[in-house]
């Protein structure tokens, strides 16, 4: 009983609540393209959050990075973006996925 309890528990993760995005593509122009050859770096960051594989949140999207970074330096466009995707995770209990975008910032 306890194994087919465990069985189901295992086949519903992720089905009581969650709402997650992933990073897809993000078109941005190079340094040369945006006149931003000496532009200042600036980063941003979004990120997808989950407990025990039940319950998800979090805008850890390519886009929700891109508009972090905006944000966070008053740039109009982002040219030459890099992204990193990081992972954390405690013993399935937490996760944590992360996407950094660096870019130069176009004012």
């Amino acid at each position: 009983m306890k194994r087919m309890i465990a069985a189901m528990a295992c086949a519903v993760s992720g089905c009581i609540y969650a709402d997650v995005k992933t990073p897809l593509a993000y078109r941005a122009p190079t340094a040369v393209e945006a006149k931003a050859a000496g532009a200042a770096d600036v980063e941003g960051t979004a990120c997808n959050r989950a407990v025990l594989g039940l319950v998800a949140w979090g805008d850890g999207g390519y886009a929700a990075a891109v508009a972090d970074a905006k944000a966070r330096s008053g740039a109009t466009e982002l040219a030459d973006v890099r992204a990193d995707t990081t992972f954390f995770n405690v013993l399935f209990l937490y996760d944590k996925a992360c996407t950094r975008v660096t870019a130069k910032a176009v004012r």
